[in-house]
């Protein structure tokens, strides 16, 4: 005999998981009923603790690392990463990848890849976008490029301590 479920009391806002451990069923059961009655799926359906995203998404974040952030939460840093672009919000990345043989530094990145790539003497633009890409050039975004551990942004030799909306020492 089929278990029988108080469908009516179910907030279709709630996680699967949530109904389905009210109603004592399993959330495969859930997403199907879901499914039968056209409910549009839970905003908050992702495998991720909503509070601690409403508390990572809460805290002010364009002044930390994504290694500080990820500590303060418990997520790895890539989950991390992806929350905060999802909701346009900025962190500082540091990227301890070779630096290679062109100062990006010296980019100005309102210009076009071709204007940089006069710039910075490279013959082939398609190197400035593969850079662009690679730092992520948004408005939300801080990356930092950083040649050695001891390098951090809020060190006292950092060649970053003159950059602007860094958290410093």
């Amino acid at each position: 005999m089929k278990a029988k479920y108080n469908w009516n009391s179910v907030n279709w806002a709630d996680q699967d998981i949530v109904i389905a451990k009210t109603l004592g069923c399993t959330k495969e059961a859930v997403r199907q009923k879901r499914k039968k009655l056209e409910k549009p799926k839970s905003p908050n359906r992702c495998k991720h603790n909503i509070d601690l995203v409403n508390k990572l998404l809460q805290t002010k974040t364009e002044d930390k690392t994504l290694s500080e952030l990820s500590g303060l939460i418990g997520y790895n840093v890539i989950t991390i990463r992806h929350i905060l672009d999802k909701n346009n919000k900025g962190y500082i990345f540091v990227d301890r990848r070779k630096i290679g043989k062109y100062d990006w530094s010296k980019a100005n990145w309102e210009k076009t890849d071709r204007e940089v790539a006069v710039d910075l003497g490279i013959s082939n633009r398609a190197v400035v976008t593969s850079h662009r890409h690679r730092f992520g050039i948004t408005k939300n975004r801080i990356k930092i490029v950083a040649k050695k551990e001891d390098n951090l942004p809020n060190s006292e030799d950092s060649m970053f301590k003159n950059i602007p909306n860094l958290k410093h020492s």
